[in-house]
């Protein structure tokens, strides 16, 4: 596996030479012509995740909403991504949010660029260092690279848009539940070691059922299911592998029952639930759990991968 995405980035470079190498590396979509029409989610982390382009504040009687106050280097850093279609008029600033260690954008290249995108991006971070050392401040700004999205779905862009707009509250609901969002390494839980983020109180409680359901279940069948499994009260468990599996624990969630998820990804510090998890971890309805190593890389779902991840989730629920 190594030697071939070693190959893929050797591949990459040899196209792309007018693109430093690190600036490749963060997460590229395999094969997608980066010069090409497309919209773009675009994340950038300040160097050191240091709180350097604003402060988090609120809410308050003007600021119904968390929102981040920019600081005069965070105020320099919005203006350049709002100018980047002064250089390449075939881009247009669809969204930008600056929170203060990080990020995220949304570009819209309307017609094919003359460089590669990896090329804005570039030119972006040298007009911020250009402000950072025109006040005097010590570089550099950004972290090597930045991470990307590809616009692929509809409904996708509006998603993208309320993530992005949503993330100071986020923020702030993260630093008032602050043990809700912190990841566990290094846990055994039911014999097995295990990373989680999440209410852990969960694994105490007198009444965890295990959710698993066969392919072959009709909508019918699964809907009865989840009634019997909802009315029962406690909490759930499972990977929520199958559609059935899927629908029942999304309607947990809905229905504000408490859940333990089995994920086939570790965790990292920065990994943020998205969705209705958030606020379910926030009102610590949520456990999640993984006996993985965290992977950036899409990983296909095998047999094995599955039967652990079962395997695990029936131990939870019978006390193993």
């Amino acid at each position: 596996m190594d030697d071939k995405r070693n190959e893929g980035r050797k591949q990459w470079a040899q196209k792309h030479p007018d693109v430093p190498a690190t600036t490749s590396m963060k997460r590229r979509m395999a094969g997608h012509d980066y010069q090409d029409r497309a919209i773009y989610l675009i994340t950038l982390c300040v160097e050191g995740r240091m709180p350097r382009l604003g402060a988090l504040c609120g809410p308050d009687e003007s600021h119904p909403q968390p929102w981040v106050s920019l600081t005069p280097l965070g105020e320099k850093v919005e203006a350049e991504w709002l100018g980047i279609p002064r250089y390449y008029p075939q881009i247009r600033v669809l969204a930008l949010t600056v929170m203060p260690d990080h990020l995220h954008g949304i570009l819209f290249v309307t017609e094919p660029l003359p460089v590669h995108l990896g090329k804005v991006i570039n030119g972006f971070k040298a007009g911020c260092n250009r402000a950072v050392r025109e006040m005097g401040a010590h570089l550099p700004l950004w972290e090597q690279g930045y991470t990307d999205g590809v616009l692929r779905g509809k409904g996708q862009l509006e998603r993208w848009k309320t993530y992005i707009n949503d993330n100071p509250r986020r923020l702030w609901v993260k630093r008032s539940h602050h043990d809700f969002f912190t990841v566990s390494h290094h846990l055994t839980i039911a014999g097995t070691a295990v990373s989680a983020m999440g209410n852990h109180r969960l694994l105490q409680h007198r009444s965890i059922t295990q959710v698993y359901c066969s392919r072959r279940l009709s909508e019918e069948e699964i809907a009865h299911e989840g009634d019997l499994l909802l009315a029962r009260g406690g909490v759930l468990v499972s990977p929520a592998i199958s559609p059935g599996e899927k629908t029942i624990m999304n309607r947990a969630l809905e229905a504000g029952v408490p859940v333990i998820l089995i994920s086939n990804n570790g965790f990292t510090e920065m990994t943020k639930p998205g969705g209705k998890l958030f606020d379910a971890c926030a009102a610590g309805k949520v456990l999640m759990v993984s006996p993985f190593e965290h992977h950036n890389d899409y990983q296909r779902l095998t047999a094995e991968c599955c039967h652990k991840m079962n395997a695990l989730a029936r131990a939870i629920a019978t006390r193993q």
